[in-house]
């Protein structure tokens, strides 16, 4: 509901899944379930800001789906404003009181919280996790990036978060930490290959470097990263530095859709444009490699998932090949990669269950839901104007500081 924005603003629509009733949030997973799996995904991991009421009822819903999820609490201890690179003398001391938004929730109580998910929920049914989530470094204290650690450490789950999604939040780090922020979490001991760093467009090459010597993976958004005017991440330079890369949708928010092998076509494509040599372009094969064993990096689960072989999880897709795309069958990944839209998707089992069949969920009331989420279209849009009327001194502000930004550094 927020076209033709930039991250930094577009963040004030994104809010919104703050308002979202637990009725709703039930119905935003059977919408992304739906989505997922009609364009061939077995597993993802939403990262998902709420608080634990809300977490506990997505996880719920999703037991009802028969499909893969790990849910990553989005958690943060600082207010919006705290972790944009304000100087001195960007506001007035009364635009600063706009942004006042109360005082944080101590690291130890949220951490308290995502503990408790784990120790319901993880591995639940074999088919759901729980990870930890930090929602971007910037928005979170050291006390809370390096708490979530030892939490992800003390349970083997993932720790997963947003990094550096745009060329403002790579301009935050060296304000708040005084160096590059992949810096400061290797300097906090976050880093290790149990890390995912999504996004990860606006990365120099010793902040690559790092990544790749403490085993992390970076999750590529390339939809996500070009619709909101992110940039290109450098993919390139991710290979050549050997580190593991798995692809992402991020949310239909910002993304139209939950199609992975959307991802996977411009995953393929994009790099091209960073260079004539065409001997460093990312194969069809490489970039399903992303979409598949690199994806279950992110869920610690390399032994069990991404790949066909004996002994592992039975997650199958079966693709039609009776349709254009795929005929003449010359070379089925690259048909695949380049061509499919998810229409050739005929079956999807998930741990040896048919959840999907001749195109239809098994598992999943499809007409029902998309029935309910018809009726709330005109009601969300009211609680958005509500809500950015209620905030526009602030967005305002945010856009200021995104448009003098910009007029600096270009």
């Amino acid at each position: 509901m927020g076209e033709c924005l930039p991250l930094e603003p577009w963040m004030y629509y994104a809010m919104l899944v703050g308002k979202f009733s637990l009725d709703e949030i039930k119905l935003a997973v059977f919408l992304q379930v739906i989505d997922s799996v009609k364009n061939g995904c077995t597993a993802s991991v939403d990262h998902l800001s709420r608080e634990y009421a809300a977490l506990d009822a997505s996880l719920s819903a999703y037991s009802q789906t028969g499909f893969r999820a790990y849910v990553a609490p989005m958690i943060g201890d600082k207010t919006y404003d705290q972790g944009l690179p304000f100087a001195e003398d960007d506001l007035t001391p009364e635009e600063r009181a706009e942004f006042s938004s109360g005082k944080p929730r101590p690291a130890a109580d949220i951490l308290a919280e995502v503990e408790e998910l784990i120790k319901k929920w993880h591995g639940y049914g074999g088919l759901l996790g729980v990870m930890v989530g930090p929602s971007n470094p910037q928005r979170c204290s050291d006390e809370l990036l390096w708490r979530s650690t030892e939490l992800a450490e003390k349970y083997n789950v993932g720790f997963h978060t947003h990094l550096l999604e745009t060329k403002i939040q790579a301009a935050t780090g060296h304000y708040l930490y005084g160096k590059a922020t992949v810096a400061h979490l290797a300097d906090l001991g976050v880093l290790s290959p149990r890390v995912s760093l999504v996004h990860a467009v606006w990365l120099d090459d010793k902040e690559i470097d790092l990544i790749a010597e403490h085993k992390a993976t970076v999750v590529h958004n390339p939809v996500s990263n070009l619709t909101l005017g992110s940039g290109i991440a450098p993919l390139l330079k991710y290979r050549a530095a050997d580190v593991n890369i798995a692809l992402g949708t991020d949310g239909s928010s910002c993304g139209g859709n939950q199609s992975l092998v959307r991802s996977m076509c411009l995953a393929a494509i994009l790099p091209r444009v960073s260079t004539p040599d065409y001997d460093k372009w990312p194969t069809a094969a490489e970039v399903f490699n992303m979409a598949t064993e690199g994806g279950a990096q992110v869920l610690l689960a390399g032994d069990r998932l991404g790949s066909l072989a004996p002994g592992k999880a039975a997650d199958l897709v079966v693709i039609n090949l009776l349709n254009t795309t795929y005929q003449p069958l010359n070379d089925p990944v690259e048909q695949l990669v380049y061509g499919e839209t998810g229409s050739g998707v005929e079956m999807v089992m998930i741990n040896g269950n048919i959840i999907m069949e001749q195109g239809r969920l098994k598992t999943v009331d499809e007409e029902l839901v998309l029935k309910e989420a018809s009726k709330i279209a005109t009601f969300m849009a009211t609680k958005r104007d509500s809500w950015l009327e209620k905030t526009r001194a602030q967005f305002q502000l945010v856009d200021k500081l995104y448009k003098k930004h910009w007029a600096i550094n270009n």
